[in-house]
């Protein structure tokens, strides 16, 4: 990506899988390999040894004020680490954290972009009444700045690629989606699933929400979704951590719910497992993300071969996704009555579910780690 040079910096606050495989794709390409991130959250292959890891502070995301904290902590220890070690270095900037974008703006560096996020477009489509702030309209014009001295752009989906299209040319722009691994998200079966032994779920349809429960999910649902259904084989499980954890916890108490269950997130090793309990996974989207991305978990279901019941827009880049590969259905938060008929239909017309669950497996091959190696592309 960019003028040639023998030092490449990635900077991703929040690194895991994808930084992983895209940093191994680079192996060879630039003498020295580098990292800058708060925490890299490592499944089946390790960060490589002579990938050089300066440690920043890790992203909370325990509370709106220590996200903001640890996003400005983070930019300020990235602007030194560059100005006093990386000075002439080639700077591969994902927009985690935000301020990420802002360090062209203090580092001469040549540098590329992957955009995971578009800001301050995710605040403003959260919070409309900011849209016409001075500090907004500054963000904007610093992005415009920043997007046409970048040597390349890459994004995730088609949804981000034209929100864009603000800041810069399109034709600058690439769209590279996210992918998952089948080496480490293998389909357990049932009877070997030690996740679901513990949990005492082997024999039950088991409905799983894993991820985020923060403010900005649609998760409520689940409970109303738990209280209707009284088959006794279905079963929710809900995997997660944010604000609204206790507020669903506190729910299955007072609703007095005995076919739904919610759990702390789970060690990296035990993923395989507890995302091979889904015979059924929900995603749901916020209405302003909705039209941009797609989480990354659900490329994860997908190696696991497992149906989706997603909550998000009609016309949003998951759903035509579901529609494309034909792996499950979208629905808004409110259709209740129409998710509870989809997860009857799943659990009682065992060919219908096999159809889905082997068209998730088959969807998964398109989005392999073989993708990390299109940023090589724009070297």
């Amino acid at each position: 990506m960019g003028q040639k040079t023998t030092t490449i910096i990635f900077i991703n606050q929040s690194s895991g899988y994808l930084m992983i495989d895209i940093i191994k794709a680079y192996e060879g390409v630039y003498d020295e390999r580098v990292l800058l991130a708060g925490v890299v959250n490592a499944r089946n292959h390790k960060l490589p040894d002579e990938v050089k890891h300066h440690h920043i502070i890790e992203y909370d995301r325990s509370s709106k004020n220590k996200r903001i904290l640890t996003w400005f902590i983070a930019f300020i220890q990235i602007i030194w680490i560059i100005k006093t070690k990386y000075n002439n270095s080639f700077l591969f900037i994902v927009s985690n954290p935000p301020l990420s974008l802002f360090i062209p703006f203090f580092c001469k560096n040549p540098f590329s972009l992957l955009i995971y996020d578009v800001y301050p477009d995710a605040i403003t489509q959260l919070y409309s009444k900011n849209k016409s702030s001075l500090l907004i309209k500054l963000w904007k014009g610093a992005n415009k700045n920043i997007f046409n001295k970048a040597t390349s752009i890459v994004t995730i989906s088609e949804g981000m690629r034209n929100l864009l299209q603000q800041y810069c040319d399109l034709s600058k722009v690439k769209v590279i989606p996210i992918w998952t691994d089948n080496n480490f998200f293998i389909k357990v079966p049932k009877e070997k699933n030690y996740f679901l032994k513990e949990q005492g779920l082997n024999h039950r349809f088991v409905v799983l929400y894993s991820g985020n429960l923060g403010y900005s999910h649609d998760v409520e649902f689940i409970i109303e979704l738990a209280k209707k259904i009284t088959d006794k084989d279905i079963f929710f499980l809900i995997i997660g951590s944010g604000e609204k954890s206790i507020l669903i916890k506190n729910s299955i108490v007072s609703k007095r719910l005995s076919n739904c269950r919610i759990l702390p997130l789970q060690p990296t090793h035990i993923l395989p497992y507890s995302f091979s309990s889904a015979d059924l996974a929900i995603i749901t989207l916020s209405h302003s993300a909705s039209l941009l991305s797609v989480p990354s978990k659900t490329y994860n279901f997908l190696s696991v071969g497992s149906p989706l019941l997603c909550v998000s827009k009609k016309d949003s880049e998951l759903a035509r996704l579901v529609s494309f590969y034909n792996v499950g259905q979208c629905f808004s938060p409110f259709d209740i009555d129409k998710m509870y008929a989809y997860i009857l239909k799943l659990k009682n017309n065992p060919q219908y579910h096999t159809l889905l669950k082997n068209n998730a497996f088959n969807a998964s091959l398109q989005f392999t780690p073989y993708n990390a190696l299109r940023f090589l592309n724009n070297v």
